[in-house]
């Protein structure tokens, strides 16, 4: 079966544009409303919503399905509604609060949308990417600190939030998607230097002494009621087919981590199909 096929006429992009267009609409009732206007019957949408759900957490699909939606996603928001960013500290921050109050509870707090943090995540995931040694350990380092005063009874700090104009480009290069030849050749050159440079911190990350250091590190924070599934820490991935495979971790919003196999190959996948090496 075609992963890509539409979902009772209701195509991967149309998904995200209907996704864009209910940002910040939380209630189904008038989730199904809004479609409606829009041309969706209610028995369409549940559909659509429940296939595509099911696509995107299909293992066996790598998670393609789900990357593919979040980049389209980021585009229809970003034509829509603008982009928002945040500084580097207060993304860290908020991903903090995500950890300790929940991705809904932190969303309420600083009164963003779901198509809100994924502008502000699009941006800054792709600059990790770019440099996911020094940026990596420092959001690491940021969020924990964060997290931990937050668990002691602090409160959120204020962020500071900046907005563009509907029709901007898509953070992190949403518009570098656009499917000609030579996009082509530059995704496939970014993907490779990522993969390379992904590979070559799980690599550094992996040798003996640093990977001590992580381990006594994830200890540390699991002790004061964090997790032991820091950045650089090597785990074991439960995949769908049975079996585990080594893997290391680059990033943790909580619920997600992005790991990196042996190969190069990178992916988020829920955290609890890892399992500290």
């Amino acid at each position: 079966m075609d992963p890509y096929a539409p979902i009772n006429g209701i195509s991967l992009e149309r998904y995200a544009e209907l996704g864009a267009e209910l940002d910040g609409i939380t209630d189904p009732g008038e989730q199904t409303k809004k479609v409606a206007e829009l041309g969706v019957s209610g028995p369409d949408w549940e559909a659509a919503v429940a296939g595509w759900t099911a696509r995107m957490q299909d293992m066996s699909l790598m998670g393609q399905v789900a990357t593919r939606y979040m980049q389209l996603l980021n585009e229809a928001v970003a034509q829509k509604k603008g982009t928002v960013m945040v500084s580097f500290e207060d993304w860290c921050a908020m991903s903090a609060a995500i950890q300790v109050f929940g991705v809904e509870a932190m969303m309420g707090h600083f009164e963003i949308t779901q198509g809100d943090w994924t502008s502000i995540s699009a941006h800054w995931q792709t600059q990790l990417s770019q440099d996911p040694m020094n940026l990596g350990m420092r959001r690491n380092q940021l969020q924990e600190q964060e997290a931990a005063r937050l668990r002691g009874g602090g409160k959120p700090n204020a962020v500071q939030i900046q907005r563009e104009a509907p029709g901007a480009p898509a953070p992190g290069g949403g518009a570098a998607f656009d499917p000609n030849a030579q996009a082509a050749m530059q995704m496939q050159g970014a993907a490779a230097q990522q993969a390379a440079s992904m590979q070559y911190a799980a690599g550094v990350m992996g040798q003996g002494a640093a990977q001590s250091a992580v381990k006594v590190a994830g200890a540390m924070n699991a002790l004061g009621g964090g997790s032991n599934l820091i950045v650089g820490r090597q785990v074991m991935v439960q995949w769908s087919d049975g079996n585990q495979y080594p893997a290391t971790i680059m990033q943790n919003s909580g619920a997600q981590a992005q790991v990196t196999f042996p190969d190069g190959r990178n992916m988020w996948v829920e955290t609890k199909f890892l399992t500290p090496a």
